[in-house]
């Protein structure tokens, strides 16, 4: 049939259509319908996973292609090491159609590289170094030797840490979870990518020595010869592997769960929990230890002078059932050294004032058979120069103390150190809070960060005079 137009009123036009014509435009409409389907159907459902995986691989060997070309290859031989075994790995998932984890470990391997070749590495890694006392060494995965830590100090997946005799660390992972490090210690750390949620699951492998682990909004998990010990989030934990490889777990504060390394059921623990495992993973029964007991004095942040008959007189309260208590005094907030470690079957002892500086005490209950109990939360007081000065005297006429402030350091996406220095013998306040200073008035605390933006940190030096010095620090914080 002929087509034929007629015009009408206004703009409109009428068309007349052959019913052939009108079966061929419907025959396409099917046509074009059935292969969006196919093509929807394929992509979701055969190619996703592993396009994904592929286009993941893709970009992580650019950045790899990229960090070997750039000017400061060199420099990077490390990361370029770890990002290439990465890669390989993520090959070898994608061959065996693993998809999402080769997507994982082509993901780690782009962050590398891409970390790397902007200057940023010791940002995006998986821990680092936040104090340093003593002999501590770590030793990369790519390498044997050992090297010396340092503060700020990046660590990665497959790094491993120890601790020599008198030596402690702490530790920052990405997640915000802090591991105290004792003397004698080993461990390696380890970390994966979670893809549904785009953060790093942190853990470590500890093989020898004490470490302590507090979580923030995260759980953290600490693998020993015969267990796996889960910390729950806002919990703190104390974890011992002794030179016959068994294992001791203590929760001081919030939960946690021990469960035998080979596989079985998990005991839950509250704190005051005490659970030991054999190197095989037989777990004992759940012990309720004593809790620490209430001290009285020093009061916190106490000011000493050395004179002929000066003295330190410590003082707590008794806990019921306790036996003994377990008195430990040391120049470190770590207590990675003691200048006194003393069992004392009374709720007071004396100590002589012999040497300026800044220590700290702490006391734990002792149980009837022998156990000791959580440390209390430390205190500290300062022994300052020679004269005749009442404790705790002042110079009313002293000016205000200096106060000298670092940058603020990132540590993840919310948590920033903010650091300093100031007259020895001063009190540091960080936004109210109280906040550890060392006898020759440096200072440090790890703020975490809430609201995305600019945030304002107010620090406070205040010296023995009650003077205050106070300077304010902006964090910007991205999203």
């Amino acid at each position: 049939m002929a087509r034929a137009k007629k015009a009408v009123s206004g703009d409109i036009d009428w068309y007349l259509i052959s019913i052939d014509r009108l079966k061929q435009i419907g025959l396409v409409i099917v046509l074009l319908l059935l292969g969006l389907g196919v093509w929807w159907f394929w992509s979701s459902r055969e190619r996703n996973p592993r396009a994904t995986a592929v286009s993941a691989i893709a970009d992580a060997r650019q950045a790899l292609n990229d960090l070997a070309g750039s000017k400061d290859f060199n420099q990077h031989r490390n990361e370029f090491d770890r990002a290439q075994r990465k890669l390989e790995q993520a090959n070898t998932l994608l061959t065996g159609s693993k998809y999402a984890e080769a997507q994982n470990a082509a993901v780690e391997s782009l962050t590398i590289s891409r970390a790397a070749s902007s200057g940023g590495a010791g940002l995006d890694t998986d821990a680092q170094f936040i104090t340093v006392e003593g002999d501590v060494q770590f030793q990369r995965a790519s390498t044997s030797d050992w090297k010396r830590a340092e503060q700020r100090g990046g660590l990665f997946n497959g790094d491993w840490v120890k601790t020599n005799d008198n030596a402690s660390t702490e530790l920052m992972f990405s997640n915000g979870s802090l591991y105290t490090v004792g003397p004698n210690a080993l461990l390696e750390i380890y970390s994966q990518f979670n893809p549904q949620t785009s953060k790093k699951v942190n853990s470590v492998q500890v093989s020898s020595g004490p470490i302590e682990v507090a979580t923030t909004d995260d759980a953290s998990t600490v693998r020993t010869p015969g267990t796996q010990v889960i910390i729950d989030s806002a919990s703190t934990t104390q974890i011992g592997v002794d030179g016959q490889k068994a294992t001791s777990v203590v929760a001081t504060k919030g939960t946690a769960s021990v469960a035998p390394a080979a596989g079985g059921d998990a005991v839950k623990l509250a704190s005051g929990d005490k659970v030991s495992a054999s190197p095989q993973g037989s777990l004992s029964a759940v012990k309720k230890l004593l809790p620490p007991p209430a001290l009285t004095g020093p009061a916190d942040n106490q000011v000493f002078q050395i004179t002929a008959d000066g003295k330190v007189e410590f003082g707590w309260d008794s806990q019921p059932g306790a036996a003994s208590y377990l008195l430990q005094v040391s120049r470190s907030r770590l207590f990675s050294t003691q200048e006194i470690n003393s069992k004392r079957q009374k709720t007071g002892a004396v100590a002589k004032v012999t040497d300026e500086g800044v220590f700290y005490w702490r006391v734990a209950s002792v149980g009837s058979d022998g156990d000791v109990g959580p440390f209390s939360t430390f205190r500290r007081f300062r022994v300052s120069g020679g004269g005749t000065a009442a404790p705790g005297a002042a110079n009313a006429d002293a000016p205000p103390p200096n106060l000298v402030l670092k940058a603020p350091f990132p540590v993840g996406s919310e948590f920033y150190i903010i650091e300093g220095s100031t007259d020895p013998g001063s009190t540091v306040f960080i936004n109210d809070e109280e906040v550890d200073v060392d006898s020759v008035g440096h200072f440090k605390k790890l703020v975490s960060f809430q609201k995305i933006g600019r945030n304002t940190v107010i620090i406070k030096a205040v010296n023995a005079a009650g003077k205050p010095t106070i300077k304010s620090q902006d964090v910007l914080v991205e999203e």
